[in-house]
């Protein structure tokens, strides 16, 4: 398994960003990356994108994101634009974005434009997300995809 190919890799200098409003889910995702990558510095959970950017001076390696977050007063927002604002200012960020839907025109062009990876909510998503965070901390080059 993967946790096995990373035993004694030194990841204390990472930190993984979750940007999510669902608590629980946001939750339930960070305990398991800890459980996969205990050496992983630190992980910051957010529910709103702008915290995130306020953040990032905190340099994340990775930041997996929630296409559509749900502000207090407003209609969901999609977190295309912070996706942008991320690249510019940190372009060797990799991103997540993940989404219960099965395809989004704006989730294609972000990946296609930005190198961001996009994968599909549902029952398989934490494990997809393992083996993208293994790849990334591995350093093993990858382009931006699409994994439903």
């Amino acid at each position: 398994m993967i946790t096995q190919f990373l035993e004694g890799t030194n990841f204390d200098n990472k930190m993984i960003f979750i940007v999510e409003d669902d608590e629980e889910y946001a939750t339930s995702l960070e305990i398991f990356i800890r459980n996969r990558f205990s050496g992983i510095k630190e992980i910051k959970k957010f529910r709103k994108g702008e915290i995130c950017l306020f953040e990032l001076r905190h340099d994340p390696c990775i930041i997996i994101m929630d296409y559509f977050l749900k502000p207090e007063f407003e209609k969901p927002e999609n977190n295309l634009n912070k996706i942008k604002q991320i690249k510019v200012l940190k372009p060797k960020t990799e991103i997540i974005v993940l989404s219960t839907h099965e395809k989004l025109n704006g989730v294609t062009e972000t990946i296609k434009d930005y190198n961001c990876y996009y994968v599909q909510k549902d029952k398989d998503t934490f494990g997809k997300v393992e083996l993208l965070i293994e790849k990334f901390l591995t350093h093993q080059k990858t382009h931006g995809f699409m994994w439903n």
